[in-house]
């Protein structure tokens, strides 16, 4: 064995032994964490990326500073020829807490030029969970938007466009673009972000279209952004009262929150959202009940 691979060894046996003194190594399935280090520093990419999906699994399970001293090395398989070992290293990155900022620069790089669409889908969500609204991320999601062929990706630069809010000016260029893209999941996240930038007008035929989609995850979206764009109420309450007829649960649960957010001014809801407190999904009564509290109060 050469000089480094007797380093991997040692490093892991020292961690096994640390683990055994302080009597609490988390495990996933039937290895614990030092196991699975090494295993992410071997050759074997396959391994190396069921590695990485297990340190995510603890991450979860016990707290992200479990997989500190993971990190780096997760770094390193960003690097990697296998795209399936990239993409499960940034999925392990997006869990890992503050330690994982280290990745930030290497991320940014995979989100906008990884040849893989998956990896780079990935690499913005591990980028929105780790630090979301940052200006660098928001710059990013503007040249995504405006030049990645993937609706997959674009769809994950305009959610995090969504979440930076007010911090997403920077990109507005690229976002109104968006607003006539191809795929209806882009156009809503747009106009959401559009219209939190104080240009309903802009944003409400886009959104209001987006009720109508085929797909119920769009107009769920479409309904739970409706309530968020600085409009006048009778300009989104009639569509948000339609959307409480939906079919689909998340569509009616997203429709009361949105009323509940519009508030006092949602006065004409109050019928629909009662009638919607029998409904069949105990979580959409409940939003319901919501809704109605804050309406009234």
């Amino acid at each position: 064995m050469g000089g480094n691979g007797a380093r991997i060894v040692v490093g892991a046996v020292g961690l096994v032994l640390a683990a055994s003194a302080a009597g609490a190594e988390p495990f996933w399935g039937s290895r614990p964490l030092s196991q699975w280090m090494l295993l992410l520093q071997g050759s074997d990419q396959s391994a190396r990326a069921e590695a990485a999906r297990a340190l995510a699994q603890i991450a979860l399970a016990h707290g992200p500073e479990t997989i500190d001293t993971a990190v780096p090395h997760l770094i390193d398989a960003l690097a990697a020829d296998a795209p399936a070992l990239r993409l499960s290293a940034t999925s392990a990155l997006e869990h890992a807490g503050r330690a994982a900022l280290q990745a930030q620069p290497r991320l940014l790089d995979m989100f906008e030029r990884d040849p893989d669409a998956g990896v780079r889908a990935h690499a913005g969500i591990a980028l929105t969970r780790l630090a979301p609204g940052d200006g660098d991320l928001v710059l990013a999601c503007g040249r995504v938007l405006a030049a990645d062929g993937d609706a997959r990706v674009r769809q994950t630069a305009a959610a995090a466009l969504v979440q930076a809010g007010a911090s997403a000016r920077p990109a507005e260029p690229a976002i109104r673009q968006a607003l006539g893209d191809d795929d209806p999941t882009v156009r809503v996240f747009a106009a959401g972000v559009v219209g939190q930038l104080g240009q309903p007008r802009a944003a409400l035929p886009v959104l209001i279209d987006g009720l109508s989609d085929a797909d119920p995850a769009v107009r769920a979206e479409a309904a739970g952004l409706l309530g968020a764009v600085d409009a006048a109420p009778e300009a989104v309450i009639d569509p948000l009262i339609s959307a409480l007829r939906d079919d689909d649960i998340e569509v009616r649960l997203a429709a009361a929150d949105a009323l509940g957010q519009v508030g006092p001014a949602a006065q004409p809801a109050l019928e629909p959202l009662w009638r919607l407190i029998r409904d069949p999904d105990e979580d959409v009564r409940d939003s319901a009940l919501r809704a109605i509290k804050k309406i009234r109060h």
